[in-house]
């Protein structure tokens, strides 16, 4: 069995403070691995040659005991292992002492965490964030302290490698953020010198979206398809959710007969939870009257994409993915009128921006509308829209797609 040694210095990496981590170093075969000790100091208040903390330090004793302390628990780890004849690797020792030294996996608080969130479409997200994290360390535990600015620019540098543009990877790195600020805030880790994630500096870049010109709308909309495929279901849900004011995939196709009264579309949006009432454009009720068929019941499916799904025989998260499946399946068949109509390719959430910009050039009202269905200020959309009584939505719908004798008009011309 190789021998195994332990010293302890400063990592190179100085801190905005001035300060350097104080790390544990563990060496067998020329082969090298560093473990923080928790907390960092002034290269001033470091001897390197006795290998602990000055008396120029003010918590020099308390931070001395701990870094003796650290070092002994290695040692009669290692130790153990050679009585009982044990293979000692670097590896396997610090996995027997790391989590007394480095607190916690990160793993597993991320896990608690995201299956407390209320929302499925949160916890689906950053599932997905954590186990994108989880695949580059290979599965490997994770203890809190080992979150320092190192990993995370080298994980930053392999989500660049991968193809991740600068959005994808900024939003990874605040969902990642957030679970660990909870875990500080919760008393779950109180980290030493400093939340890594400051030293990360990730500028979020102004996306192009795609968006349709009201021509593109028109050429969808006299596209033939026929009847009995998916395609032709596609293009009226999209076309739906456009003259319905941008409404959401999520709640375009749960749509029941039973919220259709008195020619308005009236719901609670998955989203935001709050009530929407929209008076029904009139392609969006000729849409309606294609499956107004005898004997649909008033909490059927208007569109066909969930039929025979009950939403009450599925948890949140099952219900979630089939949500997410079904616009994948509308997606696809979206890709294939983009290409038959001539027009670059959209998907449902198309319908959304398409609407925003169409709405802004008519009314003007940029923040309003324009700033209002991006992401970033999604709020002042849906209080526009759900603040506005009645007559004021209409009035808007009236600016946005014209008044009947304009849209006929218009038609005339294209």
């Amino acid at each position: 069995m190789s021998n195994i040694t332990f010293h302890i210095e400063l990592d190179n990496y100085v801190k905005k403070d001035g300060t350097q981590t104080v790390q544990i170093r563990i060496t067998q075969n020329k082969k090298l691995k560093r473990v923080g000790a928790g907390f960092s100091v002034l290269s001033k208040d470091w001897n390197p040659e006795k290998e602990e903390i000055r008396k120029s330090d003010p918590q020099y004793r308390q931070k001395n005991s701990i870094l003796k302390a650290k070092r002994i628990e290695l040692e009669q780890a290692y130790l153990k292992n050679t009585v009982k004849g044990r293979v000692t690797t670097v590896q396997t020792l610090i996995k027997a002492v790391k989590f007394n030294l480095l607190g916690d996996n990160f793993f597993t608080f991320a896990k608690a965490h995201i299956a407390a969130l209320d929302s499925p479409a949160s916890r689906a997200g950053q599932t997905s964030v954590v186990k994108k994290l989880e695949d580059y360390l290979k599965n490997q535990e994770l203890p809190f302290g080992e979150i320092d600015h190192k990993l995370l620019n080298r994980y930053r540098q392999h989500l660049k490698g991968k193809g991740n543009s600068a959005n994808t990877i900024q939003s990874n790195f605040s969902k990642l953020r957030g679970i660990y600020n909870e875990a500080v805030e919760s008393g779950h880790f109180t980290p030493e010198g400093g939340n890594p994630f400051d030293m990360i500096k990730l500028k979020k870049q102004k996306s192009s979206r795609v968006k349709l010109s009201i021509e593109e709308i028109e050429k969808i909309y006299n596209l033939d398809i026929r009847k009995d495929i998916n395609a032709f279901h596609a293009k009226n849900i999209f076309l739906f959710s456009f003259y319905m004011q941008g409404i959401r995939f999520a709640d375009v196709v749960q749509l029941t007969w039973s919220q259709i009264r008195e020619n308005r579309y009236e719901y609670v949006a998955n989203k935001t939870g709050k009530v929407r009432s929209i008076r029904l454009h009139k392609r969006a009720s000729q849409i309606l009257e294609f499956y107004s068929i005898p004997g649909v019941k008033p909490h059927d499916y208007v569109f066909p994409f969930l039929k025979g799904k009950e939403k009450g025989r599925f948890t949140q998260d099952e219900w979630f993915k089939i949500i997410s499946s079904t616009n994948s399946i509308v997606g696809k068949n979206l890709k294939k009128i983009a290409s038959q109509a001539g027009i670059q390719h959209f998907s449902m959430h198309v319908a959304r921006h398409s609407f925003a910009e169409i709405a802004r050039k008519e009314t003007g009202d940029i923040y309003a509308v324009s700033e209002a269905l991006d992401h970033s200020s999604i709020s002042v959309t849906e209080n526009y829209f759900a603040a506005a009584k009645r007559e004021e939505n209409d009035a808007f719908a009236d600016k946005v797609y014209g008044t009947e004798e304009k849209n006929e008009e218009a038609k005339r011309k294209i």
